[in-house]
């Protein structure tokens, strides 16, 4: 006989209240008691030192502690003791990792696989290859971005103080003179008054929507609202297809099948949005729909990947398949980032440039004026 389900009164009276959970999310946003992960670059050199030891046929216990003095860089090697401690316990080593809370778990997951399948220094030298490709994509990208970055802050800074403090010297000179200004000198002096004259109040304003901003993209609906957003960028949409393939080859090689590899893959993606369509490529490999009829339902994923997973499932060699597209799409994200560092620094140049011709126009015309009048 089946037991039905008895609700007490405390839990009554807990679903006839209404509860707000406004507060919860809102103070959530604001949490700094977190730890921090691993960096890249660290945890490259972590594997590829442990594979190394585990290689020499050197127990994980001692491995570990002779990593721990010997891995430069302080954001993991804080967290080395009590991961050592752990498996000087007898705890596993994928347990500790997990635990330490530092390790992604996509690494945790396929550390798992090495100590389940006895190849975990294959596996460690596997995760160093990764994450060292992973930390050096990220430079690139970050070393495109840097310096554009700088020079639109310079130049902008420019621009505030020709309007700030050069352009109204010039408009006492030239009202004491009675020289008509030229539209382009009336229309930025309005410009600089508003920008002196109410300057703070600007300055809160944007202080005020730079805060709201920070507070919606790190809700759920701000997070996922942007990464659908940046999708539309080309140079990303390559970067997501190169991180699915690069992670499927790694997981897939070691043997799992696609419906277990997918889900560990969410853990490479900082998209929202992106981790979000991977659960939905996952619940239809549930209802036994194929792997590449699946990617066809997302947007973004690149058209060669639909068609080659596609040969590889009915050929049954998808592994092989998925290491061919992320060599391919290796080599078309590195080369995006190379146009885009290429192209990014005389966009900006140009854009600025106007702005600061302009206001050198608006400077110079008043001058001719003045003259032709003497």
């Amino acid at each position: 006989m089946p037991i039905e389900p008895q609700v007490t009164k405390s839990s009554a009276n807990q679903d006839s209240i209404p509860v707000s959970i406004w507060h919860r999310d809102v103070f959530s946003l604001f949490k700094i008691n977190y730890t921090p992960k691993a960096p890249l670059r660290e945890l490259s050199v972590f594997c590829r030192k442990l594979s190394f030891l585990l290689g020499a046929s050197i127990p994980i216990k001692t491995a570990l502690a002779i990593v721990a003095e010997q891995l430069p860089g302080r954001g993991l090697r804080k967290h080395l003791p009590k991961l050592n401690a752990r498996v000087q316990q007898g705890e596993s080593f994928s347990s500790a990792l997990k635990a330490a809370g530092a390790f992604p778990a996509f690494f945790c997951g396929f550390v798992a696989i090495g100590e389940a399948t006895a190849k975990l220094p294959q596996v460690m030298e596997q995760m160093a290859d990764f994450y060292e490709d992973q930390a050096q994509t990220k430079d690139e990208l970050t070393a495109a971005l840097v310096y554009p970055v700088a020079v639109a802050i310079l130049m902008l800074g420019v621009i505030i103080m020709a309007i700030t403090f050069v352009l109204p010297g010039y408009s006492r000179i030239f009202a004491a003179t009675g020289v008509p200004l030229p539209t382009l000198t009336r229309g930025l002096l309005q410009v600089s008054q508003v920008v002196t004259t109410h300057g703070h109040w600007i300055f809160i304003g944007i202080g005020m929507l730079i805060f709201v901003l920070i507070l919606f993209f790190r809700s759920t609906i701000g997070r996922v609202s942007l990464g659908r957003v940046i999708l539309r960028i080309p140079i990303i949409r390559k970067g997501v297809n190169f991180r699915l393939t690069q992670s499927l080859h790694l997981l897939l090689s070691a043997g799992l099948p696609v419906s277990q590899a997918l889900p560990l893959t969410m853990d490479v993606m900082d998209n929202l949005r992106v981790k979000n369509d991977i659960k939905k490529i996952s619940a239809y490999l549930e209802i036994g729909k194929p792997f590449w009829e699946a990617l066809r339902e997302i947007t973004y994923i690149d058209s060669l990947l639909i068609s080659l997973a596609r040969i590889g499932e009915e050929t049954g060699n998808l592994p092989q398949t998925i290491e061919k597209c992320q060599s391919y799409y290796s080599q078309d994200y590195k080369r995006a980032i190379k146009r885009l560092n290429k192209l990014i620094e005389p966009i900006i140049t140009l854009i600025l440039g106007i702005g600061l011709g302009i206001i050198m126009l608006a400077v110079i015309l008043p001058t001719f004026e003045l003259a032709t009048v003497l």
